[in-house]
This record gives C-alpha cells, structure tokens and sequence, in this order.
C-alpha cells in the first residue's frame, strides 16, 4: 500500500495542534467566507426549478412514495408515475469529516496550507455554503444534532477547534449518521484501501451516501527531491534516509497513482464521488466539486 514519508516535519503534540488550530481559524473562516462569497456570485441565479414556493421536481413513484404526493396531471403526460417533490422532502443532512490525524499536519512549504489546514477551509466553506441554503449539516464527532442556520455554523466552528475527529477506523462507529444523510470524508487516506471500505460499507448500511476528498501536497505526488534526503516520519514508524531519492521517483510515483486509482474505484463501486485535490491548487476547484456534487442550492433570500 502506498505510504510516503514526509520531509523534516516535526511530530506535533496535541496542545500545540490546539494552539496552532485556535491561531489560524479566524483567517481560515475569512477565507471560506470569501470562497463561498465568490462561487455564489459564479452561479447566481442557478436556484432549484419549480412553479411553486417550495416545489423542487417531479419524481418518479417508488415505494414508500405517499399516494396523495401523486400528480396525475404529470403522470398522464409521461409513461410511468411521477409525483410532485417539495424542497423540504428533498433535504439531506450532511456530516463532515475532517481528517486530523498527524500525517494531515504536513505542508512542504511548495503551498501556503498544510493539509489540515485546506481540508479544515474546506469543512468551513462547505459548513457555511449548507447553511445559507438551508440545509442541515454537522461535524462528526460533535455531539449535538445536525441543524442549519447561522448559529449552527458558529457552533461547527466552535467544535472545529474542541473537537478531535475520530480516526478514519473509528467513523464505523459514528452514531449520528442515519438514513438520508451524506457524508463527506476529508482527508489524505494515508491507510489501507481495506480500512477504508469497511468505512465505506458501513455509512452505506445506514443508507447514506458519499463523497471522498482525497487531499495531497504537491510534494507527495512528484517526489521532486534528489541526492541525499532524510524522510522523517509523522507516525510511529521508523525514519529513513536515501542517498540518490531521484532512483526511485518513478517506482514512488507509479505507487501513489495506484493508490488514487484504487480510490476512485473504492468510491464508484458504491456510486460515491470522487475528487482528488493537490494542496497547490485553487482551494475554489475542491469546493466547487463539492458543491456541485451535494447538489447545494443557492442561498435563500
């Protein structure tokens, strides 16, 4: 299983992850405002279609479908039975998690934002993005009910900076989840695939769907060190040290892109989506998969 190393990075206790969170949220709150502001001004006006205030789309009839929400009139036109869906029965609850785990703290100075760091904008943005639409949302581990509005986005931010996300392993134990729900997993998925489809299988048990967003540094992917180099590790394992590391970028590179193919097909199997982000890049490229992925309507006025 791909695995990489990190360069020079320090192992980092828990207080000083507190201290450093506590430091740099206020401006990573500003920044997801600003990307929310800015995609919002991109799709203005892309609002759920419909006639009437809270209607949002037919749907074809499908058991458990009440029999009054039937409309006879759209059923006649076409070749099976649809029904008139409002806005409030389409609404999902979204759960994100945000990976906090110590290979998430590593930033190789290539961009501006660990990875922790651009996954914890991203919970923000897409945080506050359900909330002026009116969608419920939560971050796991916290353990109040999803809600929406503007003081449930401050009380997610409040709990960015209490709460420790569970482990990746952990989340097959998550008692918030149920049916209806989405989850969006962030995170670097530095485990094996396997841990990660018992995850998987479990949310889908509870009848939820998904979103993987697999965060990378730049560093990880190209490997573009050479001569000597010291690879210290974030983790328990042993730290190493290459003479010529340039020897085996191609083997490096060949593992990682087997890794993020096994993703994908992890998150297709299950018709979950899938993005994978380079830490060099437009935070506003992640958000905008995920915005169109959950399908986030615009804000309600």
């Amino acid at each position: 299983m791909f695995k990489p190393r990190r360069v020079n990075a320090p192992k980092l206790d828990e207080r000083f992850k507190a201290e450093r969170l506590a430091q740099t949220l206020p401006p990573l709150i500003l920044a997801a405002e600003n990307l929310v502001n800015a995609h919002d001004m991109g799709v203005h006006g892309r609002r759920r279609a419909g006639t009437g205030e809270d209607f949002w789309q037919f749907k074809q009839y499908g058991p458990g479908d009440p029999v009054s929400s039937i409309d006879w009139r759209q059923s006649a036109k076409r070749e099976h039975i649809y029904i008139r869906q409002k806005e409030q029965e389409t609404a999902e609850t979204v759960w994100i998690w945000r990976d906090t785990s110590q290979t998430m703290d590593y930033g190789s100075g290539q961009t501006e934002q660990s990875k922790l760091d651009r996954a914890t904008l991203l919970s923000l943005a897409l945080a506050l993005s359900l909330s002026k639409s009116g969608e419920k949302f939560g971050l796991v581990g916290q353990t109040e009910k999803a809600s929406t509005g503007p003081a449930s986005f401050n009380r997610f931010v409040d709990r960015t900076a209490e709460v420790q996300s569970p482990s990746i392993t952990d989340l097959t134990f998550a008692d918030q989840l149920s049916s209806k729900s989405t989850v969006v997993l962030i995170s670097d998925f530095l485990v094996e695939p396997s841990e990660i489809i018992e995850v998987i299988r479990h949310v889908v048990s509870l009848g939820c769907r998904g979103f993987l967003m697999h965060i990378a540094d730049p560093v990880e992917v190209d490997l573009p060190f050479n001569g000597r180099t010291r690879f210290v590790s974030l983790t328990e394992e042993d730290d190493i040290t290459l003479g010529r590391v340039e020897i085996v970028r191609e083997d490096y590179q060949s593992l990682f892109n087997a890794h993020q193919q096994e993703l994908l097909k992890i998150a297709k199997n299950v018709s979950w989506d899938y993005c994978f982000h380079r830490t060099d890049a437009p935070a506003s490229e992640a958000f905008a998969a995920l915005y169109t992925a959950l399908n986030i309507r615009g804000a309600k006025a």
